[in-house]
């Protein structure tokens, strides 16, 4: 053979496929699948490149997006019919849901991961009449929702029970009042649940959500969970506090499922008191309002922080900051107090007594709510250093 005539299908199959597991899979089955070439489809067709399907884009912004239609509709009506029954689980955004799932039968479908739920997603298909019955009460077990927006309390009534579901994931960015009457009243539908993880920001309730509230309205409803990562953030009126929570309380509640490592903290602010209560090691990658007062511990995973407290943050705050949330990319500042006690090492540009703040990761800063000395602790490269912001 005429080394210099060799093409891509001249290789062996071994070849080819590793070649090809080199690519996003989402990219070969889209440029590759029905291009006339039967060997390649072979290929192709392996489960390598069809049992995880990801219908998802993240902007650098950080927002989550279905693919384009033009890609889409070509999954839709060539794509996925011929691999269905190879995949096992679907990565999607809540609006392009239903053209995929209309779009194949896929019988071996256990895993669902849906982005940007909102009001009108979840009462049309997550209840007894929705044409998706079978998926998500039969074969779903494992079930994730990422970035859900609140919902009338009428859908809850309207979902039966889920006893298939084995793990389930839940994130709520956004504040919300109805943890009580629409998230317990789902959760409580999952009776064989066995991994169970929560991400959730609370407002507007008259106690903190502490250990016996969580062990009697979850942890008994779910008599097979064996692994519960939470972070639940409560938001309540000073006056309704009327006990110390206790984090030995808490960490005892957990020793029945394996978690021996609770963290539980208070944030006053100015119209209340906001409760952090999280397993340990922090498993998500957003934690809000945290004041002065806060564990001394590594958060890997943390990418976004919004701090917030009726006393001034000193520069030895920003410090603590750099080293607790080292991957740090976002940042909101809230804060209206003055630093009044600004150390006299700062009244010079030439200082030799402070060591600087620095934040390698972060791109964005948000100073909105801050008192003006904020924008000199954090702009004043004699005290923080911020290599990459950008906005």
């Amino acid at each position: 053979m005429d080394r210099s005539n060799v093409t891509f299908l001249d290789l062996p199959d071994e070849i080819l496929l590793i070649i090809l597991k080199k690519l996003d899979n989402m990219d070969v089955l889209y440029s590759l699948l029905d291009v006339d070439n039967q060997r390649l489809d072979t290929i192709i067709l392996d489960k390598a490149f069809t049992k995880t399907l990801n219908f998802v884009l993240t902007t650098i912004a950080d927002d989550v997006l279905s693919i384009a239609d033009s890609m889409l509709n070509r999954y839709c009506s060539n794509i996925l019919p011929k691999i269905d029954h190879n995949v096992t689980s679907l990565i999607l955004e809540a609006e392009a849901m239903e053209r995929i799932l209309l779009a194949a039968d896929y019988p071996n479908l256990t895993e669902l991961k849906l982005f940007n739920v909102i009001d009108y997603i979840v009462s049309h298909y997550f209840t007894v009449e929705s044409p998706f019955r079978r998926i998500f009460q039969q074969q779903i077990t494992d079930f994730t929702l990422l970035n859900c927006t609140e919902y009338r309390s009428s859908v809850v009534s309207n979902i039966n029970n889920l006893p298939n579901m084995k793990c389930f994931s839940l994130e709520c960015r956004c504040s919300t009042n109805q943890y009580d009457t629409h998230v317990l009243p789902l959760l409580r539908r999952m009776s064989n649940l066995e991994e169970l993880s929560l991400n959730i920001i609370n407002e507007k309730r008259t106690s903190c959500v502490d250990d016996t509230q969580i062990n009697e309205n979850i942890l008994v409803h779910m008599p097979r969970l064996n692994k519960f990562t939470f972070y639940i953030s409560t938001g309540t009126k000073l006056n309704h506090i009327v006990h110390h929570l206790s984090n030995h309380d808490i960490q005892r509640t957990f020793t029945n499922i394996g978690y021996q490592q609770i963290c539980c903290f208070l944030n006053r602010i100015s119209n209340g008191v906001i409760c952090h209560a999280f397993s340990l090691p922090f498993a998500f990658d957003y934690l809000e309002y945290i004041g002065n007062t806060f564990p001394s511990m590594v958060f890997n995973h943390v990418i976004e922080l919004a701090v917030h407290d009726i006393l001034p943050f000193k520069h030895e705050f920003c410090m603590r900051i750099t080293r607790c949330f080292p991957l740090l990319k976002i940042m909101r500042v809230l804060n209206s107090r003055p630093q009044l006690q600004l150390s006299h090492e700062f009244n010079s540009n030439d200082n030799q007594f402070h060591s600087i703040a620095e934040y390698p990761y972060l791109t964005s800063l948000s100073l909105l709510y801050s008192h003006t000395d904020y924008v000199e602790q954090f702009l004043n490269q004699t005290k923080t250093y911020l290599p990459r912001l950008s906005e």
